[in-house]
């Protein structure tokens, strides 16, 4: 916090590289391969506030999906484990 004339505000400055940082723990950036599925869903919506929940969707591995690109969907498909296949991105 900074500090007027001695006595504390309650302002809080934040470096730019805390947030570079930040980016880079969160999804796109980090690989949720291995992850749950709803692990991944969860950290996808936490990283991403743009996104609706009904447009985060877990599917099987080879499952079949509508071929249509949407900016506004991620997919993360899942192994027989329920685990992320592959890193899931927008489309």
């Amino acid at each position: 916090t900074k500090r007027k004339g001695g006595d504390a505000d309650n302002t809080v400055t934040h470096d730019s590289r805390d947030s570079a940082v930040d980016e880079e723990l969160a999804w796109p950036h980090k690989d949720l391969v291995g992850m749950t599925g709803e692990d991944a869903k969860a950290a996808i919506l936490a990283s991403d506030s743009t996104l609706m929940e009904t447009n985060v969707q877990i599917v099987p591995r080879g499952g079949m999906v509508t071929m249509d690109h949407n900016e506004d969907r991620v997919r993360i498909f899942v192994d027989d484990d329920k685990r992320v296949a592959s890193q899931p991105v927008r489309g």
